[in-house]
């Protein structure tokens, strides 16, 4: 059977190539704008086949077809045309400029469709802002751009992920972050360079991520990469270079002040003093220790560069495009950095005019360099911060470099001796998509890919010996030098579908159909593995170009889950007005006040199957002892959504606005590490269950207007969205409380968010030993000075029972701005960011005097903030309470220690100019200065808006960059 099926398979292709070839002929013409000026480089193609070609300088084309061909005319900015070649051999064309292209294809998954006949909530990032600026990880990307994703940035330490990605709020206890597929194939955003990226499309509503099924929980992000053109070959450069300045560096309080805070904490507490009258005279004379711990490991400026280059062309054979990219970012002493290598190779080969391969391959390397005490990359800040300025760095002695190690610790031996580490992670593609088109309506479709990720570290330390002021020996740090590998994966993923897409009723209607199946199989060198398999379908209707109808279904099996419960079916549909497109609206239409005028409704079930393996099965440790208890019942998660959206374009295509309303029912969550009842012999048991529902609502509202005056272009735009998270059921019933073994600080019960504040309310500070003796309900070791709790069931006990929900630490009303400006050979981009309402927790040297690490609740240096805010008997209303060390019932969760995080942040401010032709070869080159994260404003009092306190970690940072983007063809 499969011999007669590939005989089959060659007489089609045999009788498409007699068709073509027995049929020749050429055609001309010419393509120009309504002004009557030559377009370059507008894509000619053969509909229904990979045969295409561009316009030249002077948008002439030619062009070989056969039969009653249709030649497809599309550029970017200009409405597309389709001509019907029959009786003719010359075709020029007039094409006509179009802000909002309805005509223009959208990806949606596996397939294309006509933005004019979306029924679903889809979105396009504009790559062309995108790729105008410098950008590390293309997780940036997301900061303010798409209405309903969020990126909460809270570092910039080189070789990491910048943050996490939200669509539409969290609803999983698992991984939260959304599928991201690249070309076909699932992969990491973090890996790929933003200059390879053609454009990416965000699919954030059930009806669209349902084709993914029981991945499409989180959302849908689909990247397509460059490729080559027909008939163009073309060189493009982009080269930058920036600095960064830390802009989250805390304001630790000197040496006079640490010791008169130090002694005011011990007197509070009875304590002997440790710093005398004189050594604080002395400090404030500057004849006393003074270090800045923090200014000491930061020995350089923070740098970074990136180049990437891309040579694309083709021809009659196919296209390809050869793409790459170096990042190198450099920390801010010289073992801290990273690089990344990446290299992309992507073709088109025409096996026939109707039968293309594209063959993609692609390899990344990414090395991080960091300090053998600090493979993290902030545990070297946290050291810093543990230290007190009162701390000398070396002995005043001969010995040249004589470090002081204070309880084994010296930041700055930690970077000139205590070694240095460094990781490789690499990761290769190979995929191929053959199509191969029956007719121009009708095509087959596979995709078989490959991914291998590696990974491997390595460490190096030399010996080197600690002496005292007095040069005798006190500590050995010894030669250590190791190095490991990373467990591996590989990734096999087999792919194949139909594509029929055809109008109807002359032309009035349109529809489009898809159907395929997959498998993938993913393959650990520690022996996991597991493997999926799923069947798809999904069909587009328009008639009459007003009624809209889409539907989705998708069956997914995976052996992740107990057998029985390995498949699920995930179904959607959506439906769309374009009311623009009736007769009544015509009067509004004709004159320009309405464009385009869309509702959208849609309703679907997805799934997120985001766990690792096994977790169903038993688990038994060495001794026989069940650790996991087996859940023959364990499945995925499973959620459904609701969406409803309105379209509108007015003022002649000049204002674009867009607003829609979204629920998510999660149920089914996937506890992975619920406690059970112990059996005999186990003193902790677990098991996997699906366990509890979760609700997430909001809204989204996005506008952009733009506009010509004169030789100015300029646009202007922004949005606002929010979302509202609760918990409907923690448990199996609605009136069950979940409390989470390893965060005491985080519980579950009705109408609570899924990440929670859990805490004491606070009811000022107690005043006097008086008050605090006389009041029955405190908690162990309090003082004057310390938090009052209010005992909320009036038990006159603190304790657990006290605790309220204090709220939740997710951005509300997020928003943005962006403004866009061109004249002539310059332009001017600006694009703020803010969050109107976000709770943050000040915890850890962020918020707290002391370190509080459980044993000596006393390390580190308070911020100045804190001490010009902290309670004494002559300030008895301050912000936060008495200064502490050792054990304190102030360092527990209550409203004190959360603070207004809302933020507003100018995201982007570039300008540049372009030289639009140098000689016959270089097209255009563009130079452009750009600041990122420049300006915030805020009322936060920690240290950066968009991350919790804590104990230090690698600074925040502003970037101010100089660019040079170049074409040559």
């Amino acid at each position: 059977m499969m011999f007669k099926g590939r005989i089959f398979l060659l007489v089609l292709m045999f009788l498409s190539l007699l068709d073509v070839y027995g049929q020749q002929r050429t055609i001309t013409g010419t393509v120009t704008d309504e002004a009557g000026e030559p377009i370059p480089s507008v894509l000619v193609l053969i509909k229904g086949s990979t045969v295409g070609t561009t316009t030249d300088l002077d948008g002439s084309y030619e062009i070989a077809v056969s039969g009653k061909a249709t030649l497809i005319f599309n550029m970017i900015g200009f409405q597309g045309k389709e001509i019907s070649t029959e009786g003719t051999n010359e075709i020029s064309v007039t094409l006509q400029e179009d802000s909002m292209d309805l005509n223009e294809v959208v990806v949606v998954g596996f397939s294309e469709v006509e933005r004019q006949h979306l029924a679903s909530s889809v979105e396009e990032l504009d790559m062309d802002l995108i790729k105008s600026r410098p950008i590390f990880k293309l997780e940036e990307a997301f900061s303010g751009t798409i209405p309903g994703v969020t990126l909460m940035q809270g570092t910039n330490l080189p070789g990491s992920v910048p943050g996490t990605i939200s669509i539409r709020g969290i609803s999983t206890l698992q991984n939260a972050s959304p599928l991201v597929i690249i070309d076909g194939m699932e992969q990491s955003l973090t890996d790929i360079d933003p200059n390879q990226v053609k454009n990416i499309t965000v699919l954030k509503d059930a009806a669209s991520a349902a084709l993914y099924g029981s991945r499409g929980a989180n959302g849908v992000i689909i990247i397509e990469t460059e490729r080559g053109t027909t008939g163009q070959f073309r060189v493009n450069l982009h080269s930058w270079a920036a600095l960064h300045n830390p802009i989250d560096l805390p304001d630790f309080v000197g040496s006079a002040d640490y010791m008169r805070l130090n002694n005011e904490a011990r007197g509070h507490q009875g304590q002997s003093l440790l710093f005398s009258e004189e050594d604080i005279s002395a400090a404030e004379s500057g004849n006393y220790t003074n270090t800045d711990w923090l200014g000491a490991v930061m020995q350089r400026q923070s740098y970074s560069n990136n180049t990437s280059a891309s040579i694309s062309g083709g021809g009659g054979v196919g296209t390809f495009n050869l793409m790459l990219g170096y990042l190198d970012e450099n920390g801010m002493n010289q073992l801290e950095g990273s690089q990344k290598f990446s290299a992309r190779f992507n073709t088109n080969i025409n096996i026939a005019d109707k039968f293309v391969l594209q063959a993609d391959f692609y390899a990344h390397r990414l090395q991080v360099d960091r300090l053998n005490a600090n493979t993290n990359g902030h545990g070297l800040y946290q050291q810093a911060w543990r230290m007190n300025p009162t701390q000398p760095i070396f002995y005043d002695s001969e010995l040249e470099n004589n470090y002081i190690l204070h309880n084994n610790i010296n930041p700055l031996a930690s970077i000139n001796h205590g070694g240095s580490w460094n990781a490789l992670h690499d990761r290769s593609t190979i995929n191929l998509r053959p199509k191969y088109f029956i007719n121009d309506k009708l095509s087959l479709e596979g995709n078989v890919s490959y991914l291998i990720n590696k990974s491997a570290e390595k460490y190096k330390r030399l010996t080197h010996k600690f002496f005292d002021g007095d040069g005798k020996p006190v500590e050995i740090w010894g030669n250590s030098v190791g190095a490991s590998q990373g467990v591996s994966q590989s990734q096999i993923t087999a792919r194949a579908m139909i594509n029929y897409e055809n109008d109807l009723r002359n032309g009035q209607d349109k529809i489009y159909l898809l159907g395929g199946t997959e498998i993938m199989n993913n393959t650990y060198t520690d022996y996991r593995e597991f493997s999926k398999s799923s069947f798809f379908a999904k069909v587009n209707y328009s008639f009459d170009n007003r009624y809209l109808l889409e539907g989705t279904a998708r069956a997914d099996g995976s052996s992740k889950f107990a057998p029985g419960n390995r498949w699920g079916f995930f179904p959607s549909g959506a439906f769309a007005w374009n009311i623009h497109n009736e007769s009544f609206m015509s009067g509004l239409v004709s004159s320009g006040a309405i464009n385009n005028l869309k509702f959208r409704a849609s309703f679907g079930l997805i799934g997120n199957e985001n766990v690792a393996p096994y977790l169903w099965q038993e688990v038994v440790n060495t001794w026989g002892w069940t650790m996991r208890v087996p859940n023959p019942d364990f499945s995925w998660e499973k959620q459904r959504q609701s969406n409803f959206g309105i379209d509108l374009t007015t003022l002649n295509n000049k204002l674009n606005l867009t607003a829609e309303y979204y629920h998510k029912y999660s149920y089914d969550l996937i506890y992975s590490d619920f406690p059970v009842p112990p059996l005999t012999g186990s003193y902790y048991l677990t098991s996997s269950v699906n366990i509890g529902e979760v609700e997430n609502k909001g809204f989204e509202f996005s506008a952009n207007y733009a506009d010509r005056v004169g030789e100015v272009n300029y646009s202007i735009g922004g949005m606002l969205f929010d979302n509202q998270n609760r918990v409907l059921k923690a448990g199996y019933s609605r009136s069950d409380t979940l409390i989470f073994k390893n965060n005491q600080d985080m519980i579950w019960y009705e109408g609570i968010a899924i990440d929670n504040y859990f805490g004491y309310e606070s009811d000022g500070y107690f005043q006097t030993w008086e008050e605090v003796d006389g009041m029955e309900a405190k908690l162990p070791n309090t003082y004057p000075g310390d938090i009052r709790y209010v005992d909320q069931n009036g038990d006159g006990v603190i304790n657990d029972e006290d605790k309220i929900n204090l709220g939740d630490p997710f951005p509300h009303m997020n928003y943005s701005v962006n403004f866009n400006l061109s004249f002539r050979r310059w332009d001017f981009s600006f694009l703020g960011q803010g969050v109107g309402k976000r709770l943050g927790r000040l915890n850890g040297l962020e918020g707290y005097p002391v370190l509080m690490d459980g044993v000596n609740n006393n390390l580190g240096a308070p911020r100045e903030y804190y001490m010009e805010n902290r309670w004494t008997p002559e300030t008895p209303n301050s912000r936060f309470p008495r200064v502490w060390t050792g054990t304190s019932p102030n360092a527990v969760l209550s409203d004190v220690w959360l603070s207004n995080a809302a933020f507003f942040r100018v995201k982007m401010l570039q300008v540049g100019y372009t030289i639009p032709r140098i000689g016959n070869n270089i097209k255009s080159v563009r130079l452009y200065f750009n600041a990122q994260d420049a300006i915030t404003i805020t009322k936060w009092e920690g240290l950066e808006p968009e991350r919790d306190g804590g104990n230090g970690s690698y600074p925040r940072m502003g970037t101010f960059s100089l660019g040079v983007k170049a074409t040559i063809n």
